[in-house]
């Protein structure tokens, strides 16, 4: 007996051993595509506590920030939760808190968070997606956000699960790990009383939202066990789903996509000179495909929506290729597929590949791979080295590239050290607009599909001079100066026609006639309902609505030449009823069931219904809510145009124009001038499924609050050796001061909120990023929210 007594401690003195080995030190892991973690179980630092006090958390209780507030500065009070992923992929990150200090609901609000290591840390709304400032890519959140963290907040006085970035634009936190190990993830101060009860990371292929956030999930412990039970395994637990996994806390778990590259093939070979078609099989099992997107080495080149268009490259170059394809599903779940290709041989006489084999050359050329890779070459047209050119034009910086045995797969620009523009294969000239006066530096970076980079520099200064055009001027092409000017370009929708009326279930082609008198169209764009459902370069492939759902549609296309110039042109149709056309009716013969109210977001109360022909007094602080008498809407798609333009998409009733939280209007504005506003009402979220119900009115908004003042703040010492401003404003602001800095260039350096502020006509900040940029003139905005200041400051 003592013997196997001996035997079973050794043997769980083994285990132990083994699943903390396994563990390598995390506290949670990820267990079949989610991680559950009490907030409270950390380890805190600084002014963080733990409390128990407001009832309705779970757990032990909750985290509350207690000491000062760090709006601009995340890092402070940093903790952190170690994490064992043991499926890579991408999660979705939320989490359950609420506000703790008085009744408003846009304060104490917020936590500052960052996944390091991941291979991706972003946010995404439809087919925006958004990084932190601080890692490279762009383009960034409104409002703050630094060093790779994001401001994480919520607007609810209760317990919720909500967590969003971006000022007034709500995008929803993604990570992507690439590989199994072990992640931190880090929250650091920002709101004194911002209360966090638990957070999930979550695959949205595996579980829908009620499901992944069911209370009664227990944390996702690391206890080492190599292959993680199945969710839900053992122990029944009631409620909406217990502890039964995927399937009983909130219905089925969605099935991801599918995707297949049918042509060109897997290795094959193609001739240059030919045009190269990309043809896709979809599939969804329990829903629709809702987007494609066509990556051609690593650049995105074809942004399609629910109905696919083949993506053709034409007059292909030598070189190697690689197509990836992407498709996302109506429950956000993604698929790909991805083949490679080679381009060499005769020149192919220009037709198209068909079925993808090899068409030419029967194999490869001659030394192919073995006498190794030749640098592209770049050099910098335009402006010329040394020019002079007028402040406020805008400059047209332009390249000459070439990889003799290659082909260049991207273009990058940098303007004194701050990269501005990124393009792939096909560059796009990059337009500094406005032109202050001070030094400029450019320098274009090529790689090619090898992997081997180029690079060129200029230097030229704005002002000082005629800026009429010595050397090589801002002119778009090779003569230079500024003069002259360059004409925007022109399109028109050739079909369906404005007005026009289509059979329910028919495939509605849109067809463009764009042209550019001094140029080309370098990008072709088109908006349905005020949603992007295509992206074409400089060959338009008309865009497909199949199947069209009953209802009133808006088409705007975009297009954009190769001096950064756009035109525009909109018309509206409708499917089935009697087709009338745009006017203030719905195209579908129902506006009697879509009523418009105007909302007062200060107090969420109605100012009355917003009719075709309603004009606004005041546009300064307002929100717009919809509603209809038809049953079965999911979502609805708003399209705003006129003076200002919007596109939101709203799941969750009430559906507002601005956005609300569970019923708490965010307040937006409008400018004086006239709007078309267009409500879609869909059967499925986000947009998806059959149009139920939708109404077009036309208004005008008269006055506004906003408040631009034709006075002006001053800032001192200006110059500024280090970046440290006082800053005196003519009349008293706001509390809560927010800023941006913008470069010479244009580019936004740096944003946030003026820490201390009180209500005053005076403030004092700090901008590290000024001190840390070169010298010229630089432009500080500054608002409250009513007033608003644009002060030039100057860096020597």
């Amino acid at each position: 007996m003592r013997v196997k007594t001996t035997l079973l401690l050794l043997l769980a003195l083994c285990c132990s051993i083994v699943a903390s080995a396994q563990c390598s030190g995390a506290t949670f892991q990820e267990q079949n595509g989610i991680v559950v973690i009490q907030a409270e179980n950390v380890s805190t630092t600084g002014s963080w506590a733990k409390q128990s006090s407001q009832s309705g958390s779970t757990g032990s209780g909750y985290l509350n920030w207690t000491g000062s507030e760090f709006f601009g500065t995340p890092g402070n009070g940093l903790i952190q939760y170690t994490v064992r992923i043991n499926s890579p992929g991408t999660y979705r990150f939320n989490w359950r808190t609420k506000i703790g200090i008085g009744n408003n609901s846009t304060e104490h609000n917020d936590t500052w968070l960052r996944i390091p290591g991941a291979a991706d840390f972003y946010a995404q709304k439809g087919n925006s997606r958004i990084y932190p400032r601080g890692t490279g890519k762009t383009p960034n959140p409104e409002g703050a956000s630094s060093n790779g963290w994001f401001k994480v907040y919520m607007n609810s006085l209760q317990w919720t699960w909500s967590a969003f970035t971006s000022d007034f634009d709500g995008h929803v936190i993604y990570v992507r790990f690439a590989t199994a190990g072990v992640y931190t993830i880090q929250l650091s101060a920002r709101s004194r009383g911002h209360l966090i009860d638990r957070m999930v990371l979550y695959k949205e292929s595996q579980y829908g939202a009620g499901s992944a956030q069911d209370l009664s999930r227990a944390e996702t412990l690391c206890d080492g066990n190599p292959t993680p039970p199945p969710s839900g395994g053992g122990g029944g637990g009631g409620g909406t789903g217990g502890g039964g996994g995927t399937g009983g806390g909130g219905g089925a778990a969605n099935t991801a996509p599918t995707v297949n590259i049918t042509s060109p093939s897997n290795g094959a070979t193609i001739a240059p000179g030919s045009n190269v078609s990309i043809a896709l099989n979809s599939n969804d099992s329990d829903g629709n495909v809702v987007q494609h997107r066509i990556f051609v080495n690593g650049a995105v080149v074809d942004t399609d929506g629910a109905g696919y268009t083949p993506h053709v490259i034409s007059n292909i170059a030598s070189g190697s290729y690689t197509v990836r394809a992407s498709v996302t599903d109506n429950d956000g779940a993604v698929a790909n597929d991805e083949i490679t290709f080679t381009v060499s041989g005769s020149t192919g006489g220009g037709g198209n590949t068909g079925g993808g084999g090899s068409t030419g050359g029967g194999g490869s050329t001659g030394g192919g791979g073995s006498t190794g890779n030749a640098a592209p070459t770049v050099n910098i047209t335009s402006p010329g080295n040394g020019a002079n050119v007028a402040v406020g034009s805008n400059v047209s910086v332009n390249l000459s590239t070439n990889d003799s045995d290659g082909t260049v797969v991207e273009h990058k620009i940098f303007v004194n050290g701050t990269l501005v523009d990124t393009d792939g294969p096909g560059f796009t000239p990059h337009i500094i607009t406005g032109i202050a006066a001070g030094n400029y530096t450019v320098r274009a970076m090529v790689t090619d599909n090898d992997g081997a980079t180029s690079e060129d520099t200029v230097s030229f200064t704005a002002g000082g001079g005629s800026g009429g055009g010595t050397g090589g001027g801002t002119g778009g092409g090779t003569g230079g100066g500024t003069g002259g000017g360059n004409g925007a370009p022109t399109v028109s929708i050739t079909s369906p026609s404005n007005g026009a009326n289509v059979a329910v279930g028919s495939n509605v082609s849109v067809n463009l006639s764009a042209n550019d008198a001094d140029g080309s169209v370098v990008e072709h764009k088109i908006f349905v309902n005020g949603r992007l459902v295509d992206t074409d370069g400089a060959n338009f492939t008309p865009h497909i609505i199949v199947g069209v759902a009953a209802g009133g549609y808006t088409v705007r296309a975009l297009v954009t030449d190769n001096d950064g110039n756009t035109g525009e042109a909109t018309i509206n149709f409708s499917a089935g009823g009697t087709g009338g056309g745009s006017g203030g009716g719905t195209g579908g013969g129902s506006t009697e069931t879509v009523v418009f109210n105007l909302i007062n977001p200060s107090n969420n109360t109605s100012l009355g219904a917003l009719n075709n022909g309603s004009n606004i007094a005041n546009g300064s602080s307002l929100n717009i809510q919809v509603s209809t008498s038809v049953s079965g809407a999911g979502s609805v798609v708003f399209g705003l145009s006129g003076t200002q333009s919007r596109g939101w998409v709203e799941s969750t009733a009430p559906y507002a124009l601005f956005g609300d939280f569970n019923g708490d209007y965010i307040a937006g504005s409008l400018a004086p001038g006239s709007y078309i506003l267009l409500a879609t009402f869909y059967s499925g979220a986000r947009g998806t499924g059959s149009v139920v119900d939708s109404r077009t009115i036309s208004f005008t908004v008269s006055g506004s609050g906003r408040e631009v003042t034709d006075v002006k703040a001053v800032a001192y010492p200006n110059p500024t050796p280090d970046g440290t401003l006082s800053v005196k404003f003519p009349r008293v602001m706001g509390a809560e001061i927010g800023y941006n800095l913008m470069s010479p260039a244009g580019q936004l350096i740096a944003s946030g909120v003026i820490e201390n502020a009180t209500a005053s006509d005076a403030a004092e900040l700090k901008l590290p990023a000024l001190q840390n940029s070169q010298e010229g003139i630089y432009y500080l905005i500054v608002t409250d929210g009513a007033q608003s200041y644009t002060i030039p400051v100057i860096r020597k």
